[in-house]
């Protein structure tokens, strides 16, 4: 391995990256993502909305509404402004044209709609999400077959190599540069049934909520804010300023 610039996290890089246009619907890996000030271009610009107002998630909260059936939906960036949903039966649509709303409502059994964000905000917490590889393989050797947790099932934007689990966890109240971004560690992320749920491309691991409420406090993961915006490349080093 080279030696890393002076700063750098030793084995810190990233190695994944991924957008996600609507929450909690399945997204996209990329090699590169664009951060601006409120966080990752494009990503959760969508939600699902009931007809209460509430946003289709895994949870309940008072903002969000666990609604299960959008996990089986895939979203994805098209051309510079639209966002094509995948539906189950492999039909598409795109977010904000006619007809979306009422193929989705079809889907869910119930009246919903798209909508951007706007007054609502479609984050959980924070405008970045990022998680070391150390920590996905931890959790991922105490549920089922001891594989790594697939970084989806956190939602990371961010995905880092590490060699220490949960190293992530230090870098709270920290300024990190990852590639041309600079950002401020927040907290350590509280994690929900979303960590086993089955989604597009990904299967349950039914165990794994017990997992990180076992052996880590139900924490998995950071979130972060930006301090500077600008682009994250896959093999981006992880440096401390």
């Amino acid at each position: 391995m080279t030696t890393p610039p002076e700063g750098a996290l030793p084995q810190a890089r990233v190695v994944a990256l991924h957008c996600f246009p609507v929450k909690s619907m399945g997204g996209i890996a990329a090699t590169r993502l664009d951060v601006a000030a409120d966080g990752v271009v494009g990503d959760r610009e969508w939600a699902v909305y009931d007809a209460a107002g509430k946003l289709a998630s895994g949870k309940h909260t008072r903002r969000f509404r666990r609604m299960d059936p959008v996990f089986d939906l895939v979203a994805r960036p098209e051309g510079e402004e639209d966002v094509v949903l995948t539906l189950p039966d492999g039909t598409e649509h795109v977010a904000g044209r006619p007809g979306t709303d009422d193929a989705l409502s079809a889907h869910f059994g119930e009246p919903v709609r798209l909508g951007r964000e706007d007054r609502v905000p479609h984050q959980d917490a924070a405008a970045v999400s990022l998680v070391g590889t150390a920590t996905l393989a931890e959790l991922g050797r105490h549920e089922g077959d001891g594989r790594v947790l697939d970084p989806r099932h956190l939602r990371a934007n961010i995905v880092l190599e590490t060699d220490e689990p949960y190293a992530e966890d230090s870098w709270a109240g920290r300024e990190l540069t990852v590639g041309g971004v600079r950002l401020r560690v927040t907290e350590p992320t509280q994690r929900c049934r979303m960590v086993g749920v089955a989604q597009v491309g990904l299967e349950p691991r039914d165990g794994m909520l017990r997992v990180v409420s076992d052996q880590h406090d139900l924490l998995a993961g950071v979130y972060a804010e930006v301090l500077t915006p600008g682009l994250v490349a896959l093999g981006d080093a992880v440096t401390l300023p």
